[in-house]
């Protein structure tokens, strides 16, 4: 289960809790949505890849590109952009956005051989 879904989950108990009256597990469920976001902030960002080029999503196979300028971007299989996949509906995203926006099952992220020579 991973960190939306564990938020989605506890705040239906917690709406559950407080229709129930039940402050003891109103409290306890606050306390564990709070430590919930605590781990999340302090937890570091996946290591970005360093060579440009085309990677997949570990989860679902979502192919990215890290161009020149160290921008990501969503593919189609045709190589488009896929449109405005990032946060504020923008086309490209720098690493934190990346990271905040794919679910933590997507990393690693694994480097697609498109044998044009450049790859390892």
């Amino acid at each position: 289960m991973n960190i939306f879904q564990q938020r989605e989950k506890i705040i239906e108990d917690l709406i559950t809790a407080c229709k129930d009256y039940d402050e003891e597990k109103t409290n306890h469920l606050l306390n564990q949505l709070m430590e919930l976001d605590k781990s999340a902030e302090q937890k570091p960002l996946p290591e970005e890849p360093k060579e440009r080029g085309f990677y997949t999503t570990a989860n679902d196979g979502r192919l990215l590109l890290k161009d020149i300028d160290d921008d990501w971007s969503a593919r189609t299989w045709d190589d488009c952009s896929a449109n405005h996949m990032w946060n504020g509906n923008r086309q490209y995203a720098k690493w934190p956005t990346v990271c905040e926006t794919l679910p933590p099952e997507a990393f690693p992220l694994k480097r697609v051989n498109t044998g044009d020579g450049n790859d390892d």
